[in-house]
């Protein structure tokens, strides 16, 4: 059944000092989000010279009151290259990682409840610095943290290996092509990193690799190893899906041993048969596989939203357009349930927020229906909420306090933001 979509206004605008790119709020202090920035400066040393681009950025962590709507930034720490993407640690709430103009990931504390008193800069306090691509020129697109246990030979979601140190494993992809898995170490003493190329999957095209997400799922015997797969998403529409062997047991192996770990079982590319442009956004999702394919929820230049499984040729089993380019996801809500009169089938239901380009931010909910036998028959697709008063291309959007905000019928606080007109908004509505 398709519901009319509520069009909201901002209850409060703001203007940044420079274009912002990405944002979250924090997962520990709910009041405060984080953004980067992204600048790009255009110079020439006459009129004969050639035009020179410079890219810098910054954080800015901000504070928002969500009694009075009311935006306050704390600190704003420069950047000497441009932000791409940021993520919280999903475990660790005050670790932040970003992906670089300059082909890095940079570590960060982000601790917004300083004492009275201490020096504010503090706030943004950089912990650590990697260089992910041998190349400093091209830079990185996309930063995802692996899944808990990723690195573990046993089911087990625990973090933490034999040696006491927390893993913090993460991929990369860049405008080249490659893709990368890191094994990262934050060991003592504090804020010691240990880093470690995993694998690399270079492109069989030179093109941006716009997205990864990385997913774990249970193995067909209880007592196998996790399956472990890797989504990435081309400029040129296609989706890549690679089925990763179970992590070595074997702490002495030698680099022959982690290069065969490393190749994938099973590694098919789409050849962009489902989405007509390129594939900027994809979550795994928590239904069970089909003839042995995970599912997911992907984001496209097309405009459009649709539930893929990702099996040798694709399949989409739903889509909507949404009326702009779908550059981001984040899965608000998740429930499931049995249904009533149908023996077996189970539903599925997402809360969805989508960062849309050109078209702004849109809430969209996504019911799935699936048979005993594990198939997924049906979905539907509506738009719940559209806001359209970003007047350039709408890249990054998050709700407030969303941890603290679960069930229906709920009022959602968002924050979204537009690029070229640096603007930020800040908006409510019912869902």
């Amino acid at each position: 059944m398709t519901t009319m979509a509520q069009h909201p206004s901002s209850d409060t605008t703001i203007f940044l000092d420079q274009p912002p790119s990405c944002l979250q709020f924090h997962p520990s202090s709910p009041n405060h989000f984080l953004a980067g920035t992204y600048l790009l400066s255009e110079h020439k040393e006459d009129d004969s010279a050639p035009i020179q681009q410079t890219k810098t950025g910054s954080l800015q962590l901000w504070h928002l009151d969500p009694a009075t709507n009311q935006l306050i930034l704390r600190h704003k720490h420069p950047l000497p290259y441009a932000v791409f993407d940021l993520h919280f640690h999903p475990t660790d709430p005050t670790l932040a990682a970003i992906a670089t103009s300059a082909a890095s990931v940079v570590f960060f504390r982000i601790n917004p409840d300083i004492d009275a008193g201490e020096d504010v800069s503090s706030c943004i306090k950089e912990i650590h610095s990697h260089q992910v691509h041998e190349d400093p020129s091209i830079p990185a697109l996309y930063l995802a943290w692996l899944p808990a246990g990723w690195h573990s030979t046993t089911t087990s979601t625990s973090a933490i290996n034999p040696e006491g140190e927390t893993e913090y494993g993460f991929a990369v992809t860049f405008s080249d092509g490659l893709t990368t898995i890191f094994n990262t170490n934050l060991s003592s003493p504090p804020n010691s990193f240990s880093i470690a190329k995993e694998s690399s999957y270079p492109a069989t095209q030179q093109i941006e690799v716009w997205f990864v997400a990385a997913a774990t799922y249970p193995p067909p015997q209880s007592d196998g190893d996790k399956m472990r797969y890797i989504f990435t998403g081309s400029d040129f529409g296609s989706l890549h899906t690679r089925y990763l062997p179970a992590p070595s047991s074997n702490t002495n192996s030698d680099d022959g041993d982690e290069a065969e770990a490393s190749t994938p079982i099973l590694s098919h590319d789409d050849r962009a048969r489902h989405h007509t442009a390129g594939v900027t956004a994809i979550l795994p999702l928590p239904v069970p596989m089909t003839d042995g394919a995970p599912w997911l929820l992907t984001g496209s230049y097309d405009e459009s939203l649709r539930v893929y499984h990702a099996s040798r040729r694709g399949e989409v089993l739903g889509e909507i357009g949404l009326g702009g380019g779908v550059w981001r996801l984040q899965i608000l809500s998740s429930e499931s349930r049995t249904l009533d009169g149908e023996e077996g089938d189970m539903e599925w239901e997402f809360l969805v927020l989508a960062s849309c380009m050109h078209a702004g931010t849109r809430v969209v909910k996504v019911r799935i229906v699936g048979g005993e036998s594990g198939e997924l028959k049906e979905c539907e697709m509506d738009v719940l909420a559209e806001f359209t008063e970003h007047e350039s291309m709408n890249y990054a959007s998050d709700v407030w306090n969303l941890g603290g905000n679960q069930g229906g019928g709920r009022e959602l606080v968002v924050v979204s933001s537009s690029f070229y007109d640096r603007r930020v908004c800040v908006w409510r509505v019912n869902v």
